[in-house]
């Protein structure tokens, strides 16, 4: 039997395709299954705006202790929002990070975002995130320990800085700011990562910690400005009872290898520091207890004194920082000069409030000659002097002399001492005693003409010029 396509569509019309009242009855269902989400999400999302969180306090200061593990005390109000998620913010609070009550850290506000599925009551309430931002937070020496201490020690939680300031200040009202803080943590896979940027002085810095949990720990602090980073490796062994590792610092052209073990007092062995000026071993002591201190031996394979100085030679006020406290003990094995090798130099070094004392200094010349001496860079004066005592004795004076190109002295034997003052700014020399074969000069006039060449021949741009061999060599064959 065939079928026609007229029959076809004529049966097609006969049927109901499209049932306008199926339709509405549909998307009526699916509007009121929306709805009825939308108010499920409104009652639970806006339920928190109704908690009483003033007269729960305590209950809030207790989820931040246990969760970030920072004592606190809230003397603002505390508020909810919902966006951009479920979000507690609190106004005024102190964060304990120190024993003791005096110890406390004034935050104006924190964000603590919560867990969308833990917001149905206050007491079911549960932290993920403590957001601090743009907020201007002053913290004291005596804080330091307590913050290495939380980013070391908790596990859970994440601390968030955006845009804030960190305003530290010490005991003697020194203030040191650092702005632009944005700093993130997070924990995965038992890894504890810091990434924080920050601007010091104008300068950007970045810094890197990664804490593998009970396994080796490594801090990268950079500063790509100046081309400058500093690179610590934390033995797994280490604790912040007991630290142990490496710290590697590239600064001014200079590379610095510390080996270390201890607390606030740590011990330094098979350690360098090396440029273009110097290559040296380092072995000692350094104390990080306030005052900071330090007992190093510094054993120099070889120096170049002048580049060394001439280095700082722009630095019209040189200072040296009061906080600097120390004594290290120098051995120079080989100093090439104009006059030859100096051998064996030995010196102490005295760091006292801004003060250098060079004492015991000792150095080796050619043709068996000695240098004795004693210095005071006395720096933290309204008038900046250096203060010395020098002695040279050489029984093979006449061959000695014929290397600075001195050739009409005669005499084998010789012994020289001087002491006097040297100001710094105004770069002259006051002699106070000169004795030659330890009979004492009283001459003033040849005194004075003594004073005068080596204001005229060696100080008379830099002070660092006493450095300078071919200025000393100029001055000696004048005198001369």
């Amino acid at each position: 039997m065939k079928v026609t396509l007229t029959k076809i569509v004529k049966q097609l019309l006969k049927k109901k395709i499209f049932n306008p009242q199926q339709f509405l009855n549909k998307k009526f269902f699916f509007i009121s299954i929306a709805l009825i989400f939308l108010s499920f999400f409104l009652v639970y999302f806006l339920k928190p705006f109704y908690f009483d969180y003033n007269t729960k306090k305590d209950i809030i200061q207790k989820k931040i202790t246990d969760q970030f593990k920072l004592r606190s005390k809230i003397e603002g109000n505390i508020s909810y929002s919902v966006i951009p998620s479920p979000t507690l913010i609190i106004e005024n609070l102190k964060l304990n990070l120190a024993k003791g009550n005096s110890n406390t850290v004034e935050i104006k506000k924190i964000l603590i975002r919560t867990k969308i599925n833990k917001i149905s009551n206050i007491n079911q309430l549960e932290f993920k995130k403590i957001i601090f931002e743009n907020q201007n937070i002053k913290i004291s020496p005596s804080h330091l320990s307590e913050i290495f201490s939380f980013f070391a020690y908790h596990k859970k939680g994440q601390v968030i800085f955006k845009n804030s300031k960190v305003i530290f200040q010490d005991n003697q009202k020194n203030i040191i700011n650092f702005e632009n803080i944005n700093l993130n943590d997070k924990f995965k896979n038992k890894k504890h990562k810091i990434s924080a940027k920050l601007n010091f002085s104008n300068n950007d810095i970045k810094i890197n910690f990664k804490n593998l949990i009970d396994s080796e720990k490594v801090l990268k602090i950079s500063i790509p400005g100046l081309k400058q980073n500093l690179e610590i490796n934390f033995d797994k062994q280490s604790t912040l009872k007991k630290l142990s590792g490496d710290l590697k610092l590239n600064i001014f052209d200079s590379i610095l290898l510390l080996n270390f073990e201890g607390k606030d007092n740590f011990e330094i062995s098979k350690s360098y520091l090396r440029n273009k000026y110097l290559n040296s071993k380092i072995e000692g002591k350094i104390s990080f207890k306030n005052p900071f201190n330090f007992n190093v031996n510094l054993d120099i394979n070889q120096i170049n004194l002048r580049r060394l100085f001439k280095n700082y030679e722009n630095n019209k006020n040189p200072k040296i920082s009061k906080k600097i406290n120390g004594a290290m003990n120098v051995k120079i094995k080989s100093l090439d000069t104009l006059f030859g090798k100096i051998k064996d130099t030995q010196m102490k070094l005295n760091f006292q409030n801004g003060d250098l004392k060079i004492t015991d200094i000792n150095a080796k010349l050619p043709f068996e000659s000695t240098i004795n001496s004693n210095l005071q860079i006395l720096l933290n004066n309204n008038k900046p002097t250096i203060e010395f005592q020098l002695s040279f004795v050489s029984t093979n004076a006449n061959k000695f002399l014929r290397k600075l190109g001195i050739y009409d002295f005669n005499q084998k034997k010789a012994n020289w001492y001087s002491e006097g003052v040297i100001d710094i700014e105004k770069r002259k020399i006051n002699i106070k005693k000169l004795l030659k074969d330890q009979v004492r000069i009283k001459n003033k006039n040849q005194i004075k003409l003594l004073e005068d060449s080596f204001n005229k021949n060696v100080i008379n741009n830099e002070i660092i010029d006493i450095f300078d061999n071919f200025k000393i060599k100029k001055f000696l064959k004048e005198i001369y």
